[in-house]
């Protein structure tokens, strides 16, 4: 393979890449949305304890074991069938074990109806291990348009079953299908496109071979995990189901943001500091662009929720779902935070310092779990605060380190973060204002709707008159900005 076919290769898999990631978001969140007005908090909450423990097994145990399968060197088909015989076996017993399991985990929820929801996403599970090697094969022949299309397809169809199912009084049990119809269609649709049925294979030398880079995966998917869903975990383990359905339902309005606009941003940021290599002036020019930019995305929408959220919220998935408000507006200066400490963590990996965004977040995931345990006793918004809480804490030290990395100074760091900042703030005091002059009576929709016209018209002026009075070392911050939009349409 030449090197102009395997760039048309990379080309055509980021961008088939970017669009199975949008519309797996924007598809899942329509489907949530849906789902909300016919289902009580409650449900959702049962779906994500039983979804915590796919999760689990997904980060730290399927995914160790295939990723053999990307650094191998050229792995054949007897290389793959060892994959799928390893990730089948674990299949069968995680899914054993959580579906015998399933009546003492509800009986220590307090949750009777948790059982067969346990049970039944056991088959999840078992799917997820049979597909796994499957996924791996099509990843390392860059087939990512199969994988767009078999995700776009499953996630569609599971979510219209859980919608006629949740709309006939299913319940509960109606998320349940939707998620097990969603990951069996997958493997269905993995399987034919692959066209390739794998062997059983046992082999010990493979096992000695691999067995290190599966456990040193298989730690850093604990700690990942811990990391993006310790906090669901504590909140379903000190305040029961109902307050991790509110919970969900808060971190999915605020993550789906964080999370479309963070990967658009890491994937600008890759060549901006391959293009740097060991330049640190050059690597500290093209991360504040970068910074600039993502708080540019992030900020107004995050700060938009914030303000606006008990309307935005019985607009979007009705009023029984406003207890979940307040938890909005908490979450949305974490996820603000954690678009900053996530891309420093992607510039520590890019200076070789790759030890410290693990210690980082260790720090963090301890910091977080002490203050959930002091704050659990004030509810659902105490917990959500102490999550704040412990990114306000670790995010000054993870600038300050990377600042020294990179030689950067406050003044410089300030000239790429004040127009988002100042704009963010007087949008946030132009909402409140807004919100608290409409008259009684108005409709959530039109409350929404009217917030969104002030926004549009005064987050824009305030940036652009900001980046018109601040002037950095090197160029203006409207200059940055149009200069890595360039960047952006160049690549």
């Amino acid at each position: 393979m030449n090197q102009k076919s395997v760039g048309g290769g990379l080309a055509s898999g980021s961008i088939w890449s970017i669009v199975d990631n949008l519309a797996q978001q924007a598809i899942s969140f329509v489907i949530f949305a849906v789902l909300a007005r016919f289902l009580a908090p409650d449900a959702f909450g049962l779906l994500t304890v039983a979804h915590l423990f796919i999760l689990f097994t997904r980060l730290v145990v399927f995914d160790a074991i295939a990723m053999p399968v990307i650094r191998a060197g050229l792995p054949d088909d007897r290389f793959y069938s060892w994959v799928f015989t390893c990730c089948a076996l674990a299949g069968l017993l995680l899914a054993a074990l959580m579906f015998f399991s399933a009546g003492l985990v509800s009986s220590l929820y307090r949750a009777p109806e948790l059982k067969a929801v346990l049970q039944g996403m056991s088959l999840s599970v078992l799917f997820f291990g049979l597909m796994r090697a499957y996924e791996a094969r099509l990843v390392r022949n860059m087939m990512f348009r199969q994988l767009a299309v078999r995700s776009i397809g499953s996630v569609m169809t599971g979510g219209v079953v859980g919608i006629a199912l949740a709309a006939g009084g299913w319940g509960a049990m109606s998320l349940v299908v939707q998620q097990v119809a969603a990951s069996g269609l997958a493997l269905a649709l993995v399987v034919a496109q692959s066209r390739w049925l794998p062997r059983i294979v046992f082999d010990r030398a493979l096992n000695r071979k691999y067995w290190h880079d599966i456990r040193q995966v298989g730690l850093t998917g604990i700690l990942n995990f811990a990391n993006t869903n310790g906090d669901s975990l504590l909140v379903s383990v000190f305040l029961g189901p109902y307050a991790t359905g509110l919970y969900n339902l808060a971190k999915r309005v605020t993550s789906a943001v964080y999370l479309v606009i963070a990967s658009s941003m890491q994937k600008v940021a890759l060549p901006v500091f391959s293009d740097a290599g060991s330049d640190l002036a050059a690597m500290g020019r093209g991360y504040l662009k970068i910074l600039g930019i993502t708080l540019f995305c992030v900020a107004p929408l995050l700060c938009f929720q914030a303000v606006l959220a008990e309307p935005l919220v019985a607009a979007v998935f009705g009023a029984k779902w406003l207890p979940a408000a307040p938890v909005v507006s908490a979450l949305a200066l974490l996820y603000l935070l954690s678009s900053i400490v996530h891309l420093n963590d992607y510039l520590f990996f890019a200076v070789g310092k790759n030890r410290l965004p693990v210690r980082l977040g260790i720090a963090q995931l301890i910091l977080a779990t002490a203050l959930a345990v002091s704050c659990y006793r004030f509810g659902l918004l105490g917990m959500s605060l102490s999550f704040c809480g412990a990114y306000l804490l670790v995010f000054p030290l993870s600038q300050i380190l990377l600042n020294r990395e990179l030689g950067l100074n406050a003044r410089q760091v300030w000239y790429a973060l004040a127009p988002p900042l100042v704009g963010s703030t007087f949008l946030v005091l132009g909402l409140a204002a807004y919100a608290w002059l409409v008259p009684p009576g108005i409709s959530n929709v039109t409350l929404v709707a009217g917030g969104v016209l002030i926004a549009c018209l005064l987050y824009p002026f305030m940036v652009v008159v900001t980046g018109w009075q601040i002037r950095s070392v090197n160029a203006s911050w409207h200059g940055l900005l149009l200069s890595a939009m360039r960047l952006g349409r160049a690549r």
